[in-house]
C-alpha cells in the first residue's frame, strides 16, 4: 500500500504518473518482471471515445506506456515484456492500427526485439493447456525411440533431418503430438493473414484431441493423418482462415462418407486396414492448402507427406500406393517432381475422363493399328503382316511369315474357338476367294481378352489427353496445366506401347496330325520389348519354326510322309509340300532345305541327288556322299539304297582303263550325261546328213488357277526338265494369264496385284474397262 501512494493521485485522476515516479517504484520492489498482455486491445477500446472514462483517454493510455518503457529502462532491476498480436484479425480496425503503431514505436525505441511465437513455444503452450503431465515416461520414450529408429532405418522415404537426434528430442518435447503437426501450423499456415498463432492453433488441437478421445484412437503420436477432417469442428477451424470452396474440396477429394479418399480404402482391404489413402490426403491437405496458385513451388514433397502419415510398424509401400491411386481420381489433387497438394480448381483428369469417354471404338482400334504398323523388325520372319484387313493382303509365300491379327481378333481362353482362332483359321485356309497353297507358312499373334480392355482404357486416356494437347489454347490453361497435359501426354503414351506389347502374348501356329483337320499348337508369349522378337524365340526353340535342320530328321519325313511309294523326289516338290501342309515341319525359307541336304550329301547315310531322270528312270549326274555337290530346286534326292545300287552297277557297266574304243570310233571330248561321274560313255552315233532332227520345240496348255502350283510343276517336272537336260538347249518358259471378273476387280486387290507384277518385272500388265 504505502508503494501505491506512489501513483495514487495519478491514478484517481486516470493520467500517466511520469516516468521519474515509475523508476522510483519500480526501485523500491524489484527486482520485478512485467507482463502485459492485450495491451493492442486496452488501447482500441478507448481510440475515438468522446467521455471521459476511468482508465483514461487512448493517447494517455499511449504515454502511460512509453514512461513505463523508459522508466524500466532507467531502473535497477527490471524487465518489460509485452504481447501484442501478429495478425491482422487480433489487432483490429482503424484503433488497433494507430495503436499497434505507436507501441511498435515506443518499444522501438528502447532496441527492443520483437520474436514471434514459434514452435517450439507452441509445443509447451499446447501441451501445458491441453494435457496434463505424462505419467508413463517409460512408454513415452519407448514410442519416441520407436519414431526415431523407424525414421533411420527409412532411408530416403523420410526427411534426412528426421535420422538425427535433435529430431528424438523435439518428438520428446512435442509428445503426444508429432513435431510436423506443428511445422506445419506454425509454417505453412502462420503465414496466413487470418490465422492466430496461439488462439487458433490452440482452438483447432482442442477439437483435433477431443475428437480422437471420443473415437478412442490408438496412434502413438498425433500426426497431420491424424487429424480427423471429417468433424465439422475441426474442419471449420481449418477452412474458415481459406477461400470460398475449400468444404466442398474436403467432403470430395480429402475426408468423409463421400469422400474418393474413404471409397478407395472402402474398395481395397490394404488401404483400409491403415486408412491409408485418408491419411494420406489428410497430411497433404494440411501441408498444401494454404499455397497459392502464384507460388512457383507448391504443395508439400512425397517425404513429409510419409511423414505425416506412417508409424512404426507399418508399411511405407501401402500409403504409397494409396497416393498412387488418388493420383489417378482426385479431381483436386494435383503432383509435380515429387511435390503435392489440393487446390480449389478442378486438375485436367475431369476434363480428360470426359474427352475418353467419346473416343469412339473405331478410334481406339485405329490408334492401336496405326502404332502396331509403325512396328520395325521382322526377326526370323520373310515378312510381317500388321492387323491385315482380309486375307488377300497376306501373301501366299514361300517363306515363314507372322500375322498379328487386328485389336478386335482376341483370343480367349475361356471359349474355343475364339475370335483369334476364327480369324486365323480363314488365313490358313484362303487367300480373298482362292485357296491358299502354303498354309505352312503361316503363324500368328493374337491379343489377349482380358488384356484388352486396359489396353483400350489407356488408349482412350491418350487419345483424351491429346486432344487436350492440341486445344491448350481454347481451354485457355496455366502454365503448370499445360505442362501436366504434356507430361501426361507423354506418360500415357508411353503406357500404351508397354500395354500393346503385353496385350499381344498369345502365339497361334498352326499344326495337323495327318489328314486330320487343322488344330492350333497355342503358346503364351514371354514379356519383352518386343512380341515379334518373342514369338520367333518361342517358335525356334520349341521347333514350330526351323532356322537350322539335320539331315537325319530330313530323311524321317521322307520316308514317313513323301517317298513312301517311289525311290525318289524332286527339291522343288519337296520344297512346295513343306510350304503346304501343315503336319510337316515348318521352315524358315528354301534355304534351310538346301543347306539340309548340303549337309546330308557329306554321307551316304540319308540319300543321293541327281540332276535330272530319264525315261527308263536312270538318275543322271547322280552323288551319293560326295560333298562337293552344289543342290538346287531343280535337283532331285533319290533314297540313299536306290542311289548305292545304281552306282554299283555303272561301277561293273565302266570299261578298264587300259581298254581301247572300237576301230574307227573316237570318244565323247565331254562329260555330259555321265552316271555316278565314272567315265566317258560312247559317243553317239554320227548321224546321217539327210536325216535331220527337229529343232525346236513349242507348247501351249491351259492350267488349274487354282492349282496353279501343282499343276507349273507338273508341267516343269515332265516337260520342261527334259529340254533343258539337253545339251546347248535354250529354254523360255513364258506364262500368260487374262482374267475376266463380271463384277469388277476391287481397289485393293487392284493394288496388290500391280506392285506384285512390278515386283516380278513382268514385261507387260494391265487392267482394261470393257
Amino acid at each position: 500500500p504505502e508503494l501505491y501512494d506512489l501513483v495514487r493521485k495519478s491514478d484517481r485522476a486516470a493520467v500517466p504518473p511520469g516516468s521519474g515516479t515509475l523508476v522510483e517504484l519500480l526501485d523500491a520492489c524489484g527486482p520485478c518482471v512485467i507482463l502485459i498482455d492485450e495491451l493492442v486491445a486496452y488501447a482500441r477500446k478507448l481510440y475515438g471515445a468522446k467521455a471521459p472514462m476511468a482508465a483514461g483517454t487512448f493517447d494517455a493510455v499511449l504515454t502511460f506506456v512509453q514512461e513505463l518503457t523508459e522508466a524500466v529502462r532507467a531502473s535497477k532491476d527490471s524487465m518489460l515484456v509485452a504481447a501484442i498480436p501478429e495478425s491482422d484479425i487480433e489487432i483490429g480496425g482503424e484503433g488497433g492500427q494507430k495503436a499497434m503503431e505507436i507501441l511498435e514505436h515506443t518499444f522501438g525505441r528502447m532496441e527492443a526485439i520483437w520474436k514471434p511465437v514459434g514452435a517450439e513455444e507452441g509445443f509447451e503452450i499446447v501441451r501445458r493447456r491441453l494435457f496434463l503431465p505424462v505419467h508413463d515416461e517409460a512408454g513415452k520414450m519407448d514410442v519416441c525411440r520407436a519414431f526415431s529408429e523407424m525414421y533411420r532405418q527409412g532411408g530416403a522415404d523420410f526427411p534426412i533431418e528426421c535420422k538425427e537426434m535433435a529430431y528424438l528430442e523435439r518428438l520428446q518435447a512435442c509428445y503426444p503430438i508429432h513435431p510436423e503437426v506443428f511445422d506445419r501450423l506454425y509454417g505453412d499456415w502462420a503465414t496466413l493473414q487470418r490465422f492466430q498463432r496461439t488462439r487458433g492453433v490452440l482452438r483447432l488441437m482442442a477439437a483435433v484431441i477431443h475428437d480422437l478421445w471420443i473415437r478412442q484412437d490408438a496412434s502413438l503420436l498425433i500426426m497431420p493423418g491424424s487429424i480427423p477432417l471429417d468433424n465439422t469442428v475441426v474442419r471449420e477451424e481449418l477452412t474458415r482462415y481459406l477461400s470460398e470452396g475449400w468444404n466442398a474440396v474436403v467432403e470430395t477429394d480429402i475426408d468423409g462418407p463421400r469422400s474418393l479418399p474413404y471409397r478407395i480404402d472402402a474398395q481395397n482391404s490394404r488401404f483400409g486396414r491403415y486408412m491409408a489413402a485418408r491419411r494420406v490426403a489428410r497430411s497433404i491437405f494440411l501441408g498444401s492448402a494454404p499455397s497459392v496458385r502464384e507460388q512457383r513451388v507448391r504443395g508439400i514433397q512425397d517425404v513429409r507427406a510419409r511423414l505425416g502419415v506412417v508409424q512404426p510398424g507399418e508399411q511405407v509401400a501401402v500409403f504409397n500406393d494409396a497416393l498412387g491411386h488418388m493420383g489417378d481420381r482426385l479431381r483436386h489433387l494435383y503432383s509435380s517432381n515429387q511435390r503435392h497438394w489440393f487446390d480449389l480448381q478442378p486438375n485436367l483428369r475431369r476434363t480428360v475422363e470426359e474427352r475418353a469417354q467419346q473416343v469412339s471404338e473405331d478410334e481406339v482400334e485405329e490408334e492401336i493399328k496405326r502404332r502396331l504398323r509403325t512396328m520395325r523388325g521382322r526377326a526370323d520372319f520373310a515378312g510381317v503382316h500388321m492387323c491385315p484387313g482380309s486375307s488377300v493382303e497376306v501373301g501366299d509365300e514361300q517363306t515363314a511369315r507372322l500375322v498379328v491379327l487386328a485389336p478386335n481378333q482376341l483370343y480367349r481362353t475361356v471359349s474355343s474357338p475364339s475370335p483369334a482362332q476364327e480369324a486365323a483359321l480363314e488365313y490358313v485356309l484362303t487367300r480373298g476367294q482362292a485357296p491358299r497353297l502354303y498354309r505352312n507358312m503361316l503363324a500368328f499373334v493374337a491379343p489377349d481378352a482380358e488384356r484388352y480392355a486396359n489396353l483400350v482404357q489407356s488408349t482412350r486416356s491418350y487419345l483424351a489427353w491429346q486432344s487436350i494437347v492440341e486445344d491448350v489454347d481454347a481451354l485457355n490453361l496455366d502454365a503448370f496445366q499445360r505442362k501436366e497435359a504434356q507430361e501426361s501426354s507423354k506418360t500415357s503414351n508411353n503406357t500404351v506401347n508397354l500395354q500393346i506389347q503385353e496385350t499381344y502374348c498369345w502365339l497361334l501356329v498352326p499344326i495337323q496330325d495327318g489328314t486330320e483337320p487343322i488344330t492350333w499348337e497355342i503358346r503364351r508369349l514371354s514379356q519383352g520389348d518386343n512380341f515379334v522378337t518373342m514369338a520367333a524365340s518361342q517358335m525356334r526353340s520349341s521347333e514350330l519354326l526351323i532356322t537350322k535342320w539335320a539331315p537325319g530328321l530330313l530323311r524321317m519325313e521322307l520316308d514317313r510322309w513323301l517317298w513312301r511309294e517311289q525311290d525318289y523326289i524332286s527339291i522343288k516338290q519337296l520344297w512346295e509340300h513343306l510350304c503346304s501342309y501343315c503336319y510337316l515341319p515348318r521352315l524358315r525359307d528354301q534355304e534351310v532345305l538346301l543347306d539340309a541336304i548340303k549337309e546330308g550329301l557329306g554321307s551316304d547315310e540319308y540319300f543321293g541327288y541327281a540332276t535330272g531322270i530319264t525315261g527308263g528312270g536312270r538318275f543322271l549326274a547322280l552323288r551319293l556322299g560326295d560333298t562337293s555337290v552344289l543342290p538346287d530346286d531343280n535337283g532331285f534326292l533319290v533314297k540313299a539304297e536306290v542311289a548305292r545300287k545304281q552306282l554299283q552297277q555303272e561301277a561293273k557297266e565302266k570299261p578298264p582303263a587300259d581298254e581301247k574304243p572300237p576301230t574307227g570310233k573316237t570318244p565323247s571330248p565331254t562329260s555330259t550325261g555321265i552316271i555316278g561321274g565314272g567315265g566317258v560313255p560312247p559317243a553317239p552315233p554320227t548321224p546321217s546328213p539327210t536325216a535331220r532332227k527337229p529343232r525346236r520345240f513349242h507348247g501351249s496348255v491351259e492350267l488349274n488357277p487354282t492349282r496353279l502350283t501343282s499343276a507349273a510343276g507338273q508341267v516343269a517336272d515332265e516337260v520342261v526338265q527334259h529340254l533343258t537336260a539337253l545339251l546347248g538347249a535354250k529354254v523360255t518358259v513364258t506364262m500368260e494369264i487374262q482374267a475376266e471378273v463380271p463384277d469388277g476387280v476391287p481397289d485393293d486387290v487392284m493394288r496388290i496385284v500391280t506392285e506384285n507384277c512390278q515386283a516380278l518385272k513382268f514385261k507387260a500388265q494391265g487392267f482394261e474397262k470393257q
